[in-house]
């Protein structure tokens, strides 16, 4: 037996060898193949994630709508001052030695050739799902405005040339987790819609761009929105941002749209609709601008260099809204509001101190910067005293393709309105004095509209849209006929 296990130990250790190189041979292929088979499967997802990202992308350019919104419009402008206590600022150096040794920022009047400017809008919206939304809007603007522009706040105004502007206004997310819910709450971030309140869509004719009043807040910010629904058609809102102003090419012609530097926006605000006479809507809140450090356009010789942060405004404000009165196509609204500021002592100066004409000719102050005028009313703390603004109008359907309209705002000699972003060409709410205004709206197709208006402003004191310095008495008006052409979709 021993002798035979030694003669075919040979021959089982060379079976065992041979399974053994055929096993390994098998795993070799089996390795080979599933190389291949992964080389394979990277080529097929190489190939296919193309397809599948453009797939996503038309997916989500499929949810989002695009609304597209072309303006045109032609303004007629005239300006006239009386004396300013006080100033006595006279033009130095000019290339037209007519106006030298003339008053630079007072008793003059200008008239001024037809002024153009466009405006191009594009909406975007997007519902995700039940819960998210979003909602954008991009914009492009051009104005005729030059050395011509309406910022008449000299005889020798100085300006750029006209540019182009592009930018985007607004892009935020609607984030409702309890969207069926009696008390469904919103949370909303990013660019916010605060600009084009209420009651501005009966001017603008369109619907209500920003849940709070643009009396009380119309700026351009970004952060945060918290909406609580409390009732039906009951809302509660609470607002934390930042307050930015966009670039001077958007607001070509305002004298009073001051620039914001960041200012710490917060606010309360409420809202209910009910019937009142008619279809009514009650608007209030409260808004607080912390840290508010700005610098009026006072001319392209002034920058924000030596402004500072003055202290806090606080705004107040109320508005009733009535639409269909007594069963007629009528509207009428109503608002008020309370500026209430608390300065921290810092002084913004841009008075010329120079004692030579050369040094008055480059409007330099105390310091060496440039300033604007040689009256004290230019320099100072932030406002001392409580201001007040009135806003009342009425719009009339006379027939489904004319409407008719007419509005009043006065502001009182410390009012101060936070509407830097205020879609409104001209900033009139700002006006410390009187705006009276009369338009028509004629339906040319259910896309196009033309409208044709006249304003009236009447300046009581200066520094319409600032918030420092003690305001002096002032009597300039302002006539604006203006023709606009727009096209929404």
């Amino acid at each position: 037996m021993k002798k035979l296990l030694l003669l075919i130990s040979p021959l089982l250790l060379l079976a065992t060898n041979n399974s053994n190189d055929t096993r390994l041979d098998n795993l070799e292929n089996q390795l080979q193949k599933l190389k291949l088979d992964v080389k394979y499967q990277q080529d097929d997802l190489d190939e296919r994630m193309p397809i599948i990202e453009s797939v996503e992308k038309k997916s989500i350019l499929d949810k989002i709508n695009f609304s597209p919104e072309l303006s045109l419009r032609f303004d007629k402008m005239s300006y006239k001052t009386g004396s300013i206590k006080g100033e006595n600022t006279k033009i130095y150096s000019n290339p037209n030695s007519s106006l030298i040794g003339k008053q630079r920022r007072d008793e003059y009047s200008k008239n001024f050739d037809i002024a153009t400017a466009i405006r191009f809008r594009l909406n975007m919206s997007a519902t995700i799902d039940d819960k998210l939304k979003f909602n954008g809007r991009m914009v492009f603007a051009n104005s005729s405005q030059s050395n011509q522009r309406l910022c008449i706040l000299s005889r020798d105004i100085k300006s750029a040339e006209s540019s182009s502007a592009f930018d985007i206004d607004r892009a935020y997310i609607d984030f409702t987790p309890n969207k069926f819910s009696d008390y469904a709450f919103t949370f909303t971030f990013g660019l916010l819609p605060t600009t084009g309140g209420t009651p501005m869509q009966y001017a603008q004719d369109t619907t209500r761009k920003s849940m709070f009043p643009a009396l009380v807040f119309d700026m351009n910010s970004y952060g945060m929105i918290a909406t609580q629904k409390l009732a039906n058609k009951t809302y509660l809102r609470a607002i934390v941002a930042k307050a930015y102003t966009m670039r001077a090419t958007f607001y070509p012609y305002q004298c009073n749209r001051e620039n914001i530097d960041n200012a710490d926006i917060l606010g309360i605000y409420a809202d209910t609709k009910f019937n009142f006479i008619g279809t009514s809507l009650l608007s209030f809140g409260v808004n607080m601008l912390h840290d508010l450090k700005a610098h009026p356009y006072l001319g392209p010789d002034v920058t924000s260099a030596n402004a500072h942060i003055l202290g806090n405004m606080i705004t107040f404000g109320v508005g009733l809204d009535i639409e269909k009165i007594a069963k007629t196509k009528t509207a009428l609204f109503v608002h008020t509001a309370i500026s209430n500021p608390h300065g921290n002592g810092l002084v913004d100066d841009y008075q010329i101190v120079g004692t030579t004409d050369e040094e008055l000719a480059k409007g330099l102050t105390a310091d060496g910067k440039t300033g604007f005028s040689e009256a004290d009313y230019v320099k100072g703390s932030m406002l001392d005293n409580n201001g007040y603004s009135l806003y009342l109008g009425v719009k009339y359907e006379l027939n489904k393709n004319i409407n008719i309209g007419a509005e009043y705002n006065h502001g009182s000699k410390y009012w101060f309105s936070a509407t830097q972003g205020a879609e409104d060409m001209y900033n009139k709410l700002a006006t410390r004095g009187d705006v009276s205004e009369a338009y028509a709206i004629i339906h040319l197709h259910k896309n196009i509209s033309s409208k044709l208006g006249f304003m009236y402003s009447k300046e009581n004191y200066t520094g319409s849209g600032g918030h420092f310095g003690e305001p002096i008495k002032k009597d300039a008006t302002q006539t604006i006929s203006y023709l606009t052409f727009d096209a929404k979709f």
